[in-house]
């Protein structure tokens, strides 16, 4: 059982990273952090008061992205062109052994990104020009890792009795990862606060009822250890902090396959707000009151606009079928594998564990519940009008962490020319991903479809890839300046549209 039991952690651990290296960063808004003037109910993961700057005045639509990213695990880009069309692979060579993805071998910390993000279902409202209304359904999954000991992604690929890991000393911390899935609804407000001469300010918010599924966390402050063999460690010294909640049942029995109880879905609750702020410097130095009817208030062009917003704060109370423990030890320790030799549940597992540091297996246990917070961050975006339809936009997104315990999202440092008109968009994105990686990418809406890459490379078959990314939106937009042919033109052509 032992040697099966490693067996299978070392092919989850390959598994793992072959699904991180076949999937990469999401072009979304809620990712990518930029926003156009036609992105209506978009721009809302972005800043909640570009819903009354936006060329729109009404929209709803759906999308769906997926990403991932980790600095381990790569494929060059035309295998995974020849992956994504035909299914094949070429073979990786490791030390000496054939893997089906590459590896990057050093001892540097490494780091893991990854977010599913479903928009069932989004809506806006501009009824009069100066406020807007938003509403959305989104189901969301996160998984971040940052500053993972290098030994440990590298042991699960390459075997300990192989590498070169045995009598040595490692020590690492401050290392957290999370893992949360969870359902919001949203409800956004956004109104023109100032609008005289040249200059106009805009402001918004969005408030979030959370549903939460899944919560795991772990945060390894502190690690000394020794690897004796491939199943001994002596630890010296360890800080670490673990939670979980999820629709698991803990006293199933392994060799059952029941772990998963869909009678444990729903295991917390919780709230988030995004919020920002938007300065347009207008092209005319006109003031633009309410209208009767939305599809009479003009475009707004402008030479310049700055945009701050904090997105994502708040977190999820997980409360139910929830396990913690906390691990506190600076006097030896043995760790050895084979004591979970005849383990039977997810409990029992977790009690044996704990007797490695404590007398009392039960003294490893923590409170009932936790808190987990949302991938919290800070954007800054500033777009430039060239001439016409044609902009370029930068765009800054730092992480920021507020809970013990969370899910973090990745910097991201973004420049993105576009040209855009009501039914034609086009854009290129350069991105500085996670400060440490240049990626090229580039969307393309055509009248409602929305559809991009975050990596064109990838899809050309050059370079290394680290990620595959896939978006698509599909969404219906009323266009400011623009009234059906049945509206009275006198109401609609007075209104100096563009």
């Amino acid at each position: 059982m032992l040697k099966g039991l490693a067996n299978t952690i070392r092919c989850c651990g390959v598994f793992v990273l072959m699904m991180l290296s076949a999937l990469s960063y999401n072009v979304s808004a809620q990712v990518l952090g930029t926003a156009t003037n036609y992105s209506g109910s978009r721009g809302l993961a972005v800043n909640p008061s570009l819903m009354t700057t936006s060329y729109v005045y009404a929209d709803f639509g759906l999308n769906l992205g997926i990403s991932a990213y980790n600095d381990f695990a790569y494929l060059h880009a035309k295998d995974l062109f020849n992956l994504i069309y035909n299914g094949t692979l070429s073979d990786y060579h490791v030390n000496g052994r054939t893997y089906p993805v590459g590896f990057v071998m050093n001892k540097n910390p490494k780091y893991v990104y990854e977010n599913l993000d479903f928009n069932v279902i989004s809506m806006m409202l501009c009824p009069k020009g100066k406020r807007a209304y938003g509403i959305f359904v989104n189901n969301r999954v996160y998984t971040s890792g940052k500053r993972i000991p290098w030994e440990i992604p590298e042991a699960a690929i390459v075997s300990i009795e192989e590498g070169d890991y045995l009598g040595k000393n490692y020590k690492s911390g401050n290392a957290k990862i999370g893992l949360m899935a969870w359902s919001e609804v949203g409800l956004s407000y956004s109104m023109t606060v100032y609008d005289r001469y040249s200059d106009k300010f805009d402001v918004g918010m969005t408030a979030k009822g959370l549903l939460g599924y899944v919560g795991v966390a772990l945060n390894l402050d502190d690690v000394d250890k020794d690897i004796v063999d491939k199943n001994v460690s002596v630890i010296h010294k360890l800080n670490m902090t673990v939670a979980m909640a999820g629709p698991i049942d803990y006293e199933a029995q392994f060799v059952d396959g029941q772990l998963f109880d869909k009678n444990r879905l729903i295991n917390g609750l919780g709230l988030g707000f995004d919020i920002g702020v938007t300065y347009t410097n207008k092209k005319d130095e006109k003031e633009h009151g309410e209208v009767k009817r939305p599809c009479t208030f003009p475009k707004i062009q402008y030479n310049w606009r700055l945009g701050v917003s904090l997105l994502d704060v708040g977190a999820i109370r997980f409360n139910k079928n929830t396990r913690t423990y906390r691990y506190f030890s600076e006097e030896d320790k043995v760790f050895d594998i084979s004591r979970l030799e005849g383990v039977v549940n997810f409990d029992s597992m977790m009690d044996t564990l704990n007797s490695i540091f404590y007398e009392n297996p039960a003294d490893a246990r923590g409170g009932d519940g936790f808190v987990m917070g949302l991938p919290t961050a800070l954007s800054v975006q500033f777009d430039y009008n060239i001439w016409r339809g044609f902009y370029v936009n930068s765009t800054w997104v730092q992480p920021l962490r507020f809970w013990n315990y969370a899910v973090s999202r990745p910097a991201m440092l973004i420049v993105s020319p576009r040209y855009e008109s009501s039914f034609f968009d086009v854009s290129a994105h350069v991105s500085l991903y996670n400060y440490e990686k240049i990626i090229l990418g580039a969307e393309v809406r055509l009248a409602f479809l929305s559809v991009g890459t975050h990596n064109i490379f990838d899809f050309i078959g050059v370079g290394e890839s680290y990620g595959l990314d896939v978006y698509a939106a599909v969404k219906f937009n009323l266009y400011k300046g623009k009234c059906w042919k049945k509206v009275i033109k006198d109401s609609c052509w007075n209104a100096n549209f563009r």
